[in-house]
């Protein structure tokens, strides 16, 4: 090796302090709890505040408009029924909810049979060809969610080095 730095710790606090940071599979159950935590109370303002990730307004839902009320939170069961999973090297959170993904993503439904698609809507039947469900992203990391995270992380470590 042409150039090389070595760092040796013999029964120093360095040493003490590395292998704290070495025991991070002792507490990353804890990081990743809270970081699913944040993850699923940062979704559910997005519903209170009726925005995507890039902070733009949903498009509000018919039945949001008849009622009165906001869309994505008739009975709230999507919003209330958000979770986290800790997962062997991390954490994801989502909902389980059939309907979740068209929420999310969108959709474009036609009658499997017959011509038309009849439902409910607010008290209110309606009989129509098609529907065009928009996409209302809610799941997802924006730019402050980043920032909080690493901020997780950070006082995370510091709370390992000051357990040392």
């Amino acid at each position: 090796m042409a150039f090389a730095i070595t760092i040796r710790a013999d029964s120093s606090p360095i040493e003490a302090v590395l292998k704290q940071l070495g025991n991070f599979d002792a507490y990353k159950g804890d990081l990743f709890t809270e970081i699913g935590g944040h993850g699923v109370a940062s979704t559910q303002a997005r519903f209170m505040n009726e925005r995507d990730l890039n902070g733009n307004p949903w498009k509000i839902s018919w039945r949001a408009r008849l009622q009165g009320g906001q869309t994505g939170r008739d009975t709230g069961d999507l919003m209330n029924e958000l979770h986290y999973n800790l997962r062997s090297n991390g954490v994801e959170w989502g909902s389980n909810k059939t309907y979740a993904h068209i929420f999310h993503y969108g959709a474009h439904i036609t009658p499997k049979n017959g011509q038309y698609i009849t439902f409910a809507v607010g008290g209110q039947f309606r009989k129509v060809k098609e529907v065009n469900i928009p996409s209302r992203t809610f799941l997802g990391i924006d730019a402050e969610d980043e920032a909080s995270i690493l901020n997780i992380v950070g006082g995370f470590i510091d709370d390992i080095l000051r357990s040392t």
